[in-house]
Formats: structure tokens, sequence, C-alpha cells
């Protein structure tokens, strides 16, 4: 998810939620979900609403927050996420992929009698072709490389025709795919929007004419007005979806969307709760059994271009280490986070518990200023983007990085420009964030401090490369036991922050609020909304 398609993904997180739990996976179906079928009740429509419209209805290409919450609906993927985990568990497979002894061969076998909403069998077929399709430049698929590790895709992409070398069609419902190496986050690629199932042949149109074979059908969109999604009576995971259907009024504002569910016309929002509504709505004991506080497994950091001076000295990047108050910071974004002790954020395979990161200590900045020949301080240009929560925190730490002899021409910019301008590694100091598109370590340090990642639109800010750290990472991702990868994702971590190319600030938390007619609410960590599974309590006891 990086370049600027990453910026709208990224846009997308700061609208979905969830606690992260250990990640593994869960050798179960769509029963064992994160409601109770027994408690639900059947009908009705839940109304939500959106900022904006969806970019499209493309799997392989959507990365905005509007789109990413329909995929989910619309689609369904070999693996899925469990309830309010990050847990793994089965939805159009069969069962978990059975992977060869070196690692590199996944086989995997849908579930018999799926269908697509036009009544089309689903076939390996199918699946193959819907994998492939991401690895095809024409496609322009944002997330293409968590793909780029299966065999033969580079060469496809010069010709994408047919298959790539290491997709294989083994018979109507069994497909095989052979890795470049040994991946053990390779799971979780499956279980992402670009992994969602669509006919093949079908790319041409399944941008504005989606089928899939997902608990919900779209039906009609209105650009700038609304969405509307009916329950695929044929779904195969019965009795769900719960309600009849799901309608999304789009061009509401964040402000608007609270003023809505406070007055009972949507029932959940497509938005963050607005800096400016927070106390007013956590604050209200009438909404006290409709709010809901969640931790994002997301780190928000400052990156240190590496190439550049002053960055390019060790010492400085040190003494900027020294310069944050990660508690105070957290006070501007209304508590919306934990202090980060490291750079791998909780829930994440490969997070360690251990502290790696330094306290404010103005003294000691100053002095690894003057040591790195800096002694009267220097000035310098730091990039953030122009809202929440980074309008709030950016001129604090302009204040903070002042208070260490650090003078900063502070930049705020529209979230394309930043990434641009960061992503060219004209950003000296860049301001941002990152939340997790798996909950596996790699996510973190292979996608944004690896030497791959260090080119230009890559999101590895900083331009850090440290060989010693991506075979830490390898090694973690070839580990077969969680405790092994974890020993090394922890290795690669304290490696890249002894370094400094990076001021981990604080691990993202959020609160939402759900309207008091929603039944089985909980929001999903790595997708947010799990619309499958909630129902309205002025629901019927059975579906008519």
């Amino acid at each position: 998810m990086k370049r600027n398609v990453r910026v709208t993904l990224l846009g997308a997180a700061l609208a979905i939620a969830l606690t992260a739990c250990a990640p593994t996976t869960s050798n179960t179906g769509g029963d064992d979900s994160g409601t109770s079928a027994d408690a639900a009740l059947y009908g009705g429509t839940i109304e939500t609403a959106a900022a904006s419209d969806p970019e499209t209805f493309d799997p392989a290409v959507c990365t905005g927050a509007t789109c990413w919450n329909i995929m989910r609906m619309v689609f369904d993927r070999m693996y899925d996420y469990k309830g309010e985990t990050s847990e793994l568990k089965l939805q159009a497979a069969e069962d978990f992929p059975e992977i060869s002894d070196d690692g590199l061969t996944y086989t995997m076998k849908l579930k018999e009698g799926l269908t697509f909403s036009n009544g089309d069998p689903v076939t390996a077929k199918d699946v193959a072709y819907s994998y492939a399709r991401v690895l095809d430049p024409a496609t322009q698929a944002g997330l293409a490389e968590f793909w780029k590790g299966i065999a033969g895709a580079e060469e496809y992409a010069a010709n994408p025709t047919g298959l790539p070398s290491g997709i294989e069609v083994v018979d109507d419902l069994t497909l095989k795919i052979t890795l470049t190496s040994p991946n053990s986050s390779f799971k979780y690629v499956l279980a992402m929007p670009a992994g969602s199932i669509i006919p093949e042949g079908s790319g041409d149109t399944i941008g504005t004419e989606p089928v899939g074979s997902g608990p919900f059908t779209l039906t009609d969109f209105t650009p700038g007005v609304e969405v509307n999604l009916d329950r695929n009576a044929d779904y195969w995971d019965s009795p769900r979806p719960y309600v009849d259907g799901v309608h999304m009024t789009l061009g509401v504002d964040p402000d608007n969307q609270v003023l809505m569910l406070q007055k009972g016309d949507i029932d959940l929002m497509g938005s963050p709760i607005p800096p400016a509504k927070f106390l007013q709505v956590t604050t209200d004991a009438k909404l006290a059994d409709q709010i809901v506080e969640i931790e994002k497994p997301s780190i928000y950091y400052l990156a240190m271009n590496v190439t550049t001076a002053p960055f390019d000295n060790p010492k400085v990047r040190e003494a900027i280490s020294y310069a944050f108050d990660r508690d105070a910071l957290l006070k501007l974004v209304n508590g919306q986070g934990k202090p980060a002790t490291e750079f791998i954020p909780p829930g994440v395979l490969g997070y360690s518990g251990d502290d790696m990161t330094h306290g404010k200590d103005v003294e000691k900045a100053k002095e690894l200023l003057a040591e790195a020949g800096y002694p009267n301080g220097l000035e310098t240009q730091m990039f953030a983007w122009n809202v929440a929560p980074f309008s709030a925190l950016a001129p604090q730490m302009q204040q903070d990085l002042k208070a260490i002899g650090i003078t900063v021409d502070l930049q705020t910019l529209a979230p394309n420009t930043f990434a641009e301008l960061a992503g060219s590694g004209k950003a000296p100091l860049a301001l941002t964030f990152w939340v997790a598109d798996y909950p596996e370590g790699s996510d973190f340090l292979q996608a944004l401090m690896s030497c791959a990642t260090a080119v230009p639109q890559g999101h590895n800010y900083a331009y850090y490369c440290n060989e010693k750290m991506d075979a830490s990472v390898q090694e973690a991702l070839a580990a077969t036991d969680p405790d092994v990868a974890t020993e090394k994702y922890t290795e690669a971590s304290e490696l890249m922050l002894s370094e400094n190319p990076v001021v981990p600030l604080y691990f993202g938390t959020k609160t939402e609020i759900h309207g008091p007619t929603v039944g089985g609410y909980f929001p999903q960590p790595i997708w947010g909304w799990d619309m499958a599974e909630y129902w309205k309590t002025d629901g019927e006891k059975s579906r008519s």
C-alpha cells in the first residue's frame, strides 16, 4: 500500500478500528465468528454515512476509506479475520493452506458450492485470475508489491498473459501458489482486499459493476449521494448477514456524522469522531453504552532522512530522539494512544514489550548536538499532514525541537502532497504514521525501513538501509515458530532504533461510537466494519 495510493488507505485506517490480538490462525469457518447467531435478530437496514465517495468497487484498486468497507461486504477472500481479533479464519477456503516443507508452496482448496451473486460458481480459475490481475501493471493495483513474492511475478508484469509461473490451477477447486522465498506473512496477504475473488475475465467491469460472492450485493450507487447494498440471500455463511441491507449517505463531513448519529439518522459513522466533538461525545453519559475504545496496530513517528545533512550525522538523530515528551503529545490528541516503546506496535508479531526509546532530556539532546558539531543549534524543515492529529502534534514538536536548539520550518501539507515530497526524499523531517496491513512485524520493518523501500516514492521516508536489519527480518519471515520470529524481529528493531532513523512517538488508539439499535457491534483491527455480523436490535426473531 505504498506511494500516494497508500495515503488514501492511511486515511481509511483513521476510520477503522479495534484491539489487535496475537496474530495466529484459527481453524474455523464462518460459524465461529465474533457474534452469536442465537442472539441475532433479522431484518432492517443499517444506516451509515461517509465523507467521500468510493473511488472504485475494484478490490485490487480500492484503497480509500469508503470503498474499503464496501469491499468486505461485496467480496469473499480465501481467509478473513475472526471477530474482533487478528486471527485468521476460513472464508472461501475449505481449510488453511497446505505449506510445503521449504515454505515456498501453498496449496489451497475452495469450499464446494460457492457462487457469485450472478449465480456462477466460484472456481480456482477465478481465484487465480484475481491474484494474477493484481500483478498486471494495467490494473494499477495499489497493493501489488505485497504479491511480488509470487514466483514469476516480475516476468508476468512485463508480459501479463496467462498466469504467473507461481500460480497454478490444479483442478476446479484447488489452487497452488509458489513463492520465491519463505514468507510467513503471505497468509495475511491473501486476506487483504486485493485477495478478494472476482469472476474470471471481469476486470474491465468490476470497478463499476462489482460481482462477488460476499454477504451483500451492490444495488445502487449515486455519486455524491448514496450507496445501497442488499443482503445476498444465497450467501454461503447462513444465517449471515442478519440485516436486509446497508445504506450509506455520501458527502457527510465528520461533524455532521456525529449529529446524525446522535439524532438516530445513522447507525455507524464512516469517519472518526472529529477532535472538536471528542469531549462532547465521550463525556455524554447518555452515549456511554455506545462508545467503544479500541487499540489500533499502528505507530505514529518522526522520520529523519539519513541521506540528507544534518540527519546523516548519527548524533543529530540521537539528539532528536531525546526531544519529545510522549505523554504531553498524547494530551494534544485527546489521549488517543499510548507512548511508543518500540517501532512494532502491540498485537503485531514481533512486538517485544521492551523499551527501545529515549525519554525527553533537553540537556542530553543539546550535548549530543554540540558533539555533532552544532553547539549553536541548526535549522531544518519538517513536513506533516494538515489534518488531525498532525495539525495538533506538529506545532508542539516544532517547539520541542526549538527547546534543544533546532529551528524548524514547519510545512503542513495535504496528504497527497506530503506523500509525494516525503517519498521523493525531499523531507528532512517527516511526521507520519502507519497502520498494520496485517499483524506481522515485516509490515512495519520491511515496508517502512528496508533497503528495498529506500527508493523514490517508497514509504521509507528516512531512506534508511541496513542489510543486517533486512536479514533479520527475512529470518523472521522464514521462521515457523512465532517465538523465533519475535526474537528476530526484536533483533531487527533494536538494530534499527540504535541508529535512530525514526523516533517512535505513540501507538494509536481510537474511540468509536455506534447507534443504540446496532446489535453485535465490534470494530475489526484490520478491516474496520464486519457488517455481516451486525443486526438491528428492533429486528425480528426469525427471517420472514
